[in-house]
């Protein structure tokens, strides 16, 4: 159920215990569609549960539930597939709901992506027009708003010209312009974040704060997880249709990347090592006095243990730990012939630890990729991936140019000459 909501409280978006339904096979999906109107026709219709699935069908969303206060950016994110994008068209009306209900208070800015919602043929003008028009505004509203909207895009040179002569970044810029400056209640925004050159974006950005500070309320979908510090203070992340965080941003992403991680792990299971030679068993990250733990803070020590396990003794043994993050892939990759360590491999193991003192991570989630080899370049005995999970959990970033930002901070100092 979708619908307009007068309630004067903050609440611009309720979404209650929302379900939504797709089925993989599209004649299937065809039958199963024309079934439900049948029965909407008669009145027979009824919010479906996990209770009557039909073959072939599988939930996109299940029972989401959050809400979406005056003035909030809520950042929406999750892996591929996890029902953001679905969640995203049912709060825009393009979708309805399966089960539960959807309450706006107030009008729904445009769901951009790249190139939606432009008619190739008309100049940009005239697509300003349209689209204004779709969100309800009369055209003497829009006079008032048109220059705005293009010198905001930085688009006058080209605004009489036919959209499809646009660039992909000239599109979204308009796209972007049109629904920041028409403010609306409630802007949908879907993976637009990254895309244009750094001073639009900077520009894109600064805008939505403004609005956020007026009382407009955003949502963001985007993978692009490093520029919501910019704007989002809040986040739901959704795993496999459900929501399995609501709540601070920092924590959202993490959970987010470790996810990310999961499903890499899941991809990259190696055979047990019964029958190597040589191999890498249990891995274990600990703190500076070796206890096992997960969570970490920048600038505090951590430990690696690796526990290799040998059938017959391997001499003057490398070991190679490449330190990863699930968004940026390998950061950094260090050997025990660097530091010129040599070391055997008796039977039946012997452990190896590696010492990172005053770890440099900023917030998010890691893991490590460990090869064990022998003294030559062609000696290869194991590789096991995406093993050491573990996180950083503070000290906040900041990515208003005001703190630390990015993935990892810098021994640095500031000197200003007068």
């Amino acid at each position: 159920m979708y619908h307009t909501s007068t309630n004067s409280t903050d609440v611009v978006l309720d979404v209650d215990h929302v379900w939504k339904i797709y089925c993989r096979h599209l004649k299937r999906a065809m039958w199963y569609g024309l079934k439900d109107l049948g029965r909407e026709v008669v009145g027979a219709g009824h919010d479906r549960t996990h209770q009557d699935l039909r073959t072939g069908e599988f939930f996109a969303v299940r029972d989401a539930n959050f809400q979406v206060r005056q003035g909030e950016c809520l950042a929406m994110i999750g892996p591929n597939g996890a029902g953001k994008s679905s969640m995203l068209k049912m709060i825009n009306g393009l979708i309805k709901p399966d089960a539960g209900s959807i309450s706006i208070r107030g009008q729904i800015g445009a769901l951009i992506e790249l190139g939606t919602g432009f008619n190739p043929i008309l100049s940009g003008r005239e697509n300003i027009y349209i689209n204004a028009a779709v969100l309800g505004l009369k055209k003497g509203e829009v006079d008032g708003l048109f220059d705005q909207i293009v010198d905001f895009a930085e688009l006058g040179h080209v605004i009489n010209d036919p959209i499809k002569t646009y660039s992909t970044g000239m599109r979204v810029r308009l796209g972007f312009s049109i629904a920041a400056n028409l403010r609306p209640q409630l802007l949908l925004m879907d993976e637009v974040l990254a895309v244009g050159d750094v001073g639009f974006r900077m520009k894109c950005f600064a805008h939505l704060n403004r609005l956020v500070k007026s009382g407009v309320s955003i949502i963001l979908v985007t993978h692009a997880v490093g520029m919501l510090q910019r704007v989002a203070t809040r986040s739901v992340v959704f795993g496999q249709g459900k929501i399995v965080h609501d709540g601070d941003l920092e924590t959202g992403c993490t959970i987010y990347e470790e996810m990310l991680g999961a499903s890499d792990r899941d991809r990259a299971k190696k055979k047990a090592t019964t029958g190597r030679v040589a191999g890498i068993g249990t891995v274990a990250v600990c703190n500076e006095a070796g206890e096992p733990q997960i969570e970490f803070e920048t600038g505090q020590n951590l430990n690696l243990q690796v526990q290799l396990v040998a059938q017959e003794p391997v001499k003057n043994a490398r070991l190679v730990v490449a330190l990863c993050s699930p968004v940026h892939g390998v950061l950094s990759s260090v050997s025990t012939a660097f530091q010129d360590v040599r070391f055997d491999v008796d039977v039946p193991g012997c452990v190896v630890t590696l010492n990172i003192p005053k770890i440099p991570l900023l917030i998010g989630a890691y893991h490590f990729n460990i090869t064990l080899l022998g003294p030559g370049t062609t000696d290869f005995y194991h590789r096991s991936s995406l093993r050491g999970v573990f996180r950083i959990v503070g000290p906040p970033t900041d990515a208003n140019g005001y703190g630390l930002n990015g993935i990892t901070t810098i021994q640095h100092g500031w000197k200003v000459n007068g």
